[in-house]
């Protein structure tokens, strides 16, 4: 191997390259996707942190914000049909 010859990217002589590639489940999911798809939603930070508050102050601790968050949704859902 000369002195510069890495910089053209070529593999040194007797390394195998990995030709392994990571294709997607049947599903379309990759490694470490779970099977839900997450949405990003933004919601105000003094509204959030409001909520976070009262959620603590009920002293609940079974009910998480996103809990609450897909119960008044479902809640507006079940109201509009």
């Amino acid at each position: 191997m000369a002195r510069f010859d890495y910089l053209d990217g070529k593999p040194k002589k007797g390394r195998k390259t990995s030709l392994r590639k990571t294709t997607p489940a049947p599903d379309g999911r990759r490694k470490g996707e779970s099977g839900e798809r997450v949405e990003i939603v933004y919601i105000r930070k003094e509204t959030l942190r409001a909520v976070w508050r009262e959620v603590r102050r009920d002293g609940d601790t079974a009910e998480s914000v996103s809990e609450l968050v897909e119960d008044l949704l479902l809640a507006w859902l079940r109201e509009r049909a």
